[in-house]
């Protein structure tokens, strides 16, 4: 222990401690494009909409505010890091809009249920989660996947055409939320190719 942090007031830490909320996340998967990576068991990686593009880790840790060594199952969304820190300094936000975050430390705490579903969308490639289902549409092939993820986080199965009305379902699900879409105002890196010599590599699928 250095000298300044023995003569430091304990209180000053426990202070520090007690009033500073950690999050830990990361806004997507390896870049398994490069090779030079991989997020095995999990399927494809950046740039995608499978789980190994948007299934990451996520900590949270406030002392006195978060019971130590929780473990919260149901997935969640970095949307839920503005909702949660707002909540924590007691912000007034604006009534006039939805906010598709959640405050973390209360549903956490109280074991609630954050999102019944969650959406992506880059350019044309989506998808939806709703449950234990996922739904991944390509966006250059048109092509769509259908996954039962209690069963089959890897992705490895293909449950589409032994499930059309689940897939018709989810669809009707991603078409209300994009009816709240506006269209981004900068270039879409999903119109791009990637070239790493083994492989040409669409990134909106």
């Amino acid at each position: 222990m250095m000298p300044w942090e023995e003569s430091e007031p304990k209180s000053k830490k426990e202070g520090l401690e007690d009033n500073t909320l950690i999050f830990f996340a990361s806004d997507n998967g390896g870049a398994d494009y490069t090779f030079a990576t991989t997020n095995a068991p999990l399927k494809a990686g950046k740039f995608s909409h499978f789980e190994g593009g948007v299934n990451v880790p996520f900590a949270l840790s406030w002392k006195g505010k978060i019971k130590p060594h929780t473990i919260y199952k149901t997935p969640v969304s970095t949307l839920d890091i503005f909702s949660t820190i707002a909540a924590a300094i007691h912000s007034d936000l604006p009534k006039d809009r939805v906010y598709d975050g959640v405050d973390l430390v209360s549903t956490v705490n109280k074991n609630k249920e954050a999102h019944k579903t969650l959406y992506w969308r880059s350019g044309d490639a989506k998808a939806v989660r709703s449950g234990d289902w996922k739904l991944i549409i390509s966006g250059k092939t048109h092509e769509e996947w259908l996954y039962n993820l209690a069963t089959d986080k890897s992705e490895t199965t293909d449950l589409a055409q032994k499930n059309p009305e689940k897939v018709k379902e989810l669809h009707l699900a991603l078409q209300n939320w994009e009816k709240g879409l506006v269209n981004p105002l900068w270039p879409n890196l999903t119109h791009y190719e990637f070239d790493f010599g083994k492989q040409k590599y669409f990134v909106d699928l």
